[in-house]
């Protein structure tokens, strides 16, 4: 049995995809230690992820990248913002750290700060200022979901039978995806989402995980040919404006491009109004996973076993290129930079629409 801790903060400062793979680590918590206060620390555009998660307290946001831009401004204010940092943390008198974040500096500073319990994974042997730890070389075997609750063995924790991804979202933003589609006439149509980016995770170097484009396009046109009620929302970052442009070309009045338009909580909702996602592998892929949508995802360099949708049903399918034999080249958190991307330009399109075809058949 697990210790009876009182004040457990988790920590997930990765992206989308991440965090929601982290809520079964949650839930297990709060289902075994039920006196617990739960808090999680995470990003800024990731706290809307849990904000109504019934298993957590209070959400912490902690943006590197803020505290980067104080330094760089005013060395004597990011001394400031860091001691007003620390006593939000010491104040809330943690005694249990579940540490994913694979580095070393957030254990270092709970240690620092008298959180007597640190756990996570010591990955390159970023761990050493947890107190348990679970040796790992990457996610390269199974999902990481599996990954994650694995480390609650190291607290006596086994009973993870729940492992479904959670996401909730406030019912106001239900209400506001069904105005906008009254308003925008779209009641009654067959809405099918696209996602042709991949989300922020990677970079520039996104482009290596982006099937074409001009592919969303060619295989939305056949869904378009064999339902006429169907209409299409293009979901993506601001920075995906450009990939939405391609799409809504091939698709005319048929689509709207809503890339870089939304909030991630007005996306979120938007996509559970889909009757299907048709996406590259990323964070809008599990978030539809966890609005119970359909989905077809297409899978690049990346390991659909380790990233793909959770759990595995008949209601997400995911496609690959079977004969390429350097996929998956994400291995150990790292990619293989390639000119060819072959594991993408081997993805036909009629195959996509067949997959979708008998999916959308299917009640």
């Amino acid at each position: 049995m697990p210790k009876n801790y009182r004040n457990i903060l988790v920590i997930n400062t990765f992206g989308i995809g991440d965090v929601l793979f982290s809520t079964p680590l949650v839930r297990a918590l709060k289902r075994n230690i039920p006196g617990a206060t739960i808090d999680f620390m995470c990003n800024e555009r990731c706290q809307y992820l849990m904000d109504s998660n019934p298993n957590i307290n209070k959400i912490i946001v902690f943006e590197k990248d803020q505290y980067r831009n104080i330094f760089k401004k005013s060395k004597i204010g990011f001394v400031r913002e860091v001691l007003k940092f620390a006593g939000r943390i010491r104040s809330a008198r943690y005694d249990l750290a579940v540490d994913l974040s694979l580095g070393y500096q957030i254990s270092l500073f709970l240690k620092l700060l008298g959180v007597k319990k640190r756990i996570g994974f010591n990955y390159r042997k970023r761990g050493r200022f947890l107190t348990d730890k679970l040796d790992i070389e990457g996610f390269n075997e199974k999902h990481a979901v599996e990954y994650y609750l694995d480390i609650l063995r190291l607290i006596s924790i086994r009973d993870v039978s729940a492992r479904d991804i959670e996401l909730r979202l406030n019912k106001e933003f239900d209400r506001w995806a069904s105005g906008y589609l009254s308003k925008k006439e779209l009641a009654g149509k067959r809405i099918i989402g696209l996602a042709p980016g991949g989300g922020r995770s990677w970079g520039k170097y996104a482009k290596y995980r982006r099937w074409s484009p001009d592919n969303f396009g060619y295989v939305a046109n056949m869904i378009k040919a064999d339902n006429e009620n169907s209409f299409f929302l293009i979901f993506g970052s601001k920075e995906e404006k450009h990939l939405g442009n391609v799409i809504k070309a091939h698709l005319g009045d048929n689509s709207i491009n809503l890339c870089g338009k939304l909030s991630l909580p007005q996306s979120i909702s938007l996509i559970k109004k889909c009757e299907l996602l048709l996406c590259n592998d990323g964070g809008l892929l599990h978030i539809a996973v966890s609005q119970k949508v359909k989905t077809v995802s297409i899978f690049g360099p990346v390991d659909d076993n380790v990233y793909g949708p959770y759990p595995s049903n008949d209601m997400h399918k995911v496609i690959k290129a079977e004969k390429v034999h350097c996929r998956p080249c994400y291995k150990s958190f790292k990619h293989t930079t390639c000119q060819s991307h072959d594991c993408l330009k081997d993805i036909d399109t009629n195959k996509v629409f067949k997959v979708i075809e008998e999916m959308l058949a299917k009640k």
